[in-house]
């Protein structure tokens, strides 16, 4: 048995623990040009993670907590929009900040961490920014997971990498429309952060559909830490499998 995870584009990752739970992270599904799942494909998760209040990442969160008993787990602000739509059961919703850290179940260990970007939302006219998430998850023992939402390169993920030693990354290595300017890590910066956080296995993610970026981080990657492995692939499921000594 093993850790499943299943990239469906933008930065929506699936995460299957071997015991059948399931997290889904930023679950930008229903208008995501990377992928044609339903998103009635994801009603049975137990575990939906925002890391901040765009569309890309906050996507299809109401009908997932309408449709299904996941509980959510971001900051404040997206607690408040879903709020908005439907009354959460205080039970079925977390709300996190920097340096939080709680068991989830017994199995699962959240850490909330830095992402420097910011949550926006607009309302009647008036924008107003919360901090943005990056997630470090002991999914379970032997396997950590490193969910880095929307940021851009800083000093610290190699602290991380001391504290929390992650086996899988999610990063992302450029901008997610074209020709939308903002870039929060382009792709020699994403290879340098996953050199700095250290993982086994690296997702790349949000970039536009066609993007020349994947190859791009891939050869930088090649330079700076040629020892990770690349998953890439869009809706194929990989494994992780701890390494034991028994």
């Amino acid at each position: 048995m093993g850790v499943k995870f299943t990239y469906y584009g933008g930065m929506c990752v699936l995460v299957e623990r071997s015991d059948g739970k399931k997290l889904l992270f930023d679950p930008y599904i229903s208008k995501n040009p990377q992928t044609e799942v339903p998103v009635s494909r994801f009603y049975d998760v137990d575990y939906v993670f925002v890391t901040h209040n765009a569309n890309d990442h906050y996507g299809d969160a109401e009908e997932l907590m309408m449709n299904s008993r996941a509980t959510l787990i971001s900051g404040s602000d997206v607690v408040r929009r879903i709020g908005e739509v439907f009354e959460v059961p205080r039970e079925r919703r977390i709300g996190t900040m920097y340096g939080d850290e709680r068991e989830i179940d017994g199995v699962t260990k959240l850490h909330t961490v830095t992402a420097i970007h910011h949550s926006k939302t607009t309302k009647s006219g008036v924008t107003a920014s919360a901090p943005a998430f990056g997630f470090i998850v002991d999914i379970e023992p032997g396997i950590t997971y490193y969910h880095a939402g929307d940021t851009c390169l800083f000093s610290d993920m190699k602290l991380y990498r001391e504290l929390y030693h992650p086996h899988v990354m999610a990063v992302g290595i450029w901008k997610f429309k074209e020709p939308y300017p903002p870039c929060d890590m382009a792709p020699r910066e994403a290879a340098y952060a996953v050199s700095y956080a250290g993982p086994e296995v690296v997702i790349p993610t949000h970039y536009p559909k066609g993007s020349s970026a994947p190859s791009v981080f891939e050869r930088h990657l090649e330079t700076l830490a040629p020892h990770v492995a690349v998953k890439s692939e869009i809706e194929k499921t990989f494994v992780c499998t701890p390494f034991r000594v028994e």
